[in-house]
């Protein structure tokens, strides 16, 4: 008797014994056992051949981007215009100057250039009232009628221009990773905002084109009117910052006010420049007297040109004030005699007109201020014959003490105005409202799953039917064998 068990399925025709079939559950199991390793690894490569696909293909997959929004505020935003009343281009966000001074800033590698412009995209964000607009003429237009082409029209013609944009940023795509995307992307709109506020020159400070010039190609005395000239200028520009300063500002990096600056102004004009002028007069320092006189007689000549052109500016400006008409603005009264009241509003050219009104008179002021410096300058010169050596190189010295003086106060102004013109008077012109934020890559479980499941349970099948009919066979030529046995032995 065989002591070996083994459960088997006979499948037999119920009236036929001929098509009897012995399914054996060991030989199911060999078979498992003999495809089992060919199922798994086909079924391995197959799942990573369709998520690779689906990554490759499927537009549902999050892609990698961060994002950040920025806005701005100034005249003209609203009809599409930069603050020069040129058309604006917001994609100059991205220009390649933006990035590579970025780059600069945060020590990254200028290679990244064209792989970060490449893809960052920048859509504005369509104003409420445009929208409400859009939406009511196309409602119109849908119900069709007489009404609908006139809808189409109105729709065609609305114009909207948007002052806040969105700016994203494909960090995956640049082959950057997400941290070090979120710091460029901030590093290129912190250099955007440097560029806007250089490139639309908010702050015309006096710069320091004002010392360009090497005040030692000049005569002591002539240096000397280098610099007065310089603080004068200087002086000017700071008195225009205080009329239109309502603020009292002073400035956290400085710690100086505009009435600050002026009184380091006057102290350096009284203190150094008047003594020193003082001083080269009365002891006859130049290098060419006779020179020296030529010069100051054209100078004189010269600041009596310009009181006459600022006097006859000065009239006309006033003459335009005095006949200017005011905006008049009607105020309708709700009173029983239904009577009609007004009164009259500044409008911007009058204020305009005020204002450089103002900027002349300090000119005619200091015009005659100048002159009669320059006349006792002159005759003091014609006096004097004395030179020494030791008075040379001390006005030599002292005018290196000026010069640098200049050069600090300059600075000092410039740093002072630039606050004040960022944080006062262009606070909201251009703000980043949210800084670059963003995630790491994701993609959506939900897009390979279910055809993961499919093709898996593909593979499964086939597989089954594969263990399936090969048992069948296997079993079936074993029973075939064995009867042909029992026949031969019979026989």
């Amino acid at each position: 008797m065989d002591n070996e068990k083994n459960i088997s399925v006979t499948l037999k025709h119920k009236d036929d014994s001929a098509d009897e079939v012995t399914l054996s559950l060991e030989t199911i199991g060999k078979q498992i056992k003999k495809y089992l390793f060919i199922w798994i690894v086909i079924a391995v490569f197959l799942g990573m051949f369709i998520v690779s696909c689906i990554l490759l293909f499927n537009k549902n997959i999050r892609t990698s981007q961060i994002t950040a929004l920025v806005s701005f505020n100034y005249s003209g935003i609203e009809s599409g215009l930069d603050p020069d009343g040129n058309k604006f281009d917001v994609n100059k966000i991205k220009s390649p100057n933006i990035i590579e001074s970025a780059l600069t800033d945060i020590d990254e590698p200028l290679s990244y250039v064209e792989d970060i412009r490449r893809n960052i995209s920048i859509k504005g964000i369509i104003p409420n009232d445009a929208l409400d607009k859009i939406s009511l003429y196309q409602s119109v237009y849908s119900k069709g009628g007489t009404a609908a082409m006139d809808a189409v029209k109105s729709l065609l013609e609305i114009g909207y221009y948007p002052s806040y944009y969105i700016i994203t940023f494909d960090y995956n795509l640049a082959g950057i990773e997400l941290n070090k995307g979120k710091k460029i992307l901030d590093g290129i709109l912190n250099s955007y905002q440097d560029y806007f506020f250089k490139t639309y020159s908010f702050n015309k400070a006096l710069g320091n084109a004002v010392v360009a010039v090497d005040y030692k190609d000049y005569d002591y005395p002539a240096a000397v009117d280098v610099f007065n000239s310089t603080l004068d200028d200087l002086d000017l520009y700071i008195q225009k910052l205080i009329r239109n300063d309502t603020t009292n500002f002073r400035s956290n990096i400085t710690g100086y006010s505009f009435n600050d600056l002026r009184t380091s102004i006057s102290t350096i004009k009284s203190a150094d420049l008047d003594s020193l002028s003082s001083y080269i007069t009365l002891n006859n320092v130049t290098n060419n007297k006779d020179q020296l006189i030529v010069y100051y007689e054209y100078r004189i000549e010269q600041l009596k040109r310009e009181l006459k052109v600022n006097e006859t500016k000065l009239k006309s400006i006033t003459n335009s004030i005095d006949e200017y008409e005011k905006d008049k603005l009607l105020v309708f009264g709700m009173n029983d005699s239904n009577t009609e009241n007004s009164y009259t509003q500044s409008s911007e050219k009058y204020d305009e007109l005020i204002e450089e009104k103002l900027e002349v008179q300090d000119s005619v002021s200091r015009n005659k201020q100048n002159i009669s410096y320059v006349n006792d300058r002159l005759s003091a010169l014609k006096e004097n014959t004395k030179k020494k050596a030791e008075d040379v190189e001390n006005v030599e010295q002292r005018l290196d003490e000026v010069y640098n003086k200049i050069l600090n106060i300059i600075e000092i102004t410039n740093t002072t105005a630039d606050e004040y013109y960022e944080n006062i008077v262009f606070a909201d012109t251009y703000n980043i409202l949210v800084p670059a934020t963003g995630e790491a890559p994701q993609i959506e479980i939900g897009s390979f799953v279910m055809p993961l499941l499919i093709c898996e349970g593909i593979i499964f099948v086939i597989f089954a039917a594969i263990i399936l009919i090969s048992s069948i066979s296997i079993d079936h030529n074993k029973n075939k064998k064995v009867e042909t046995s029992d026949l031969t032995d019979k026989n």
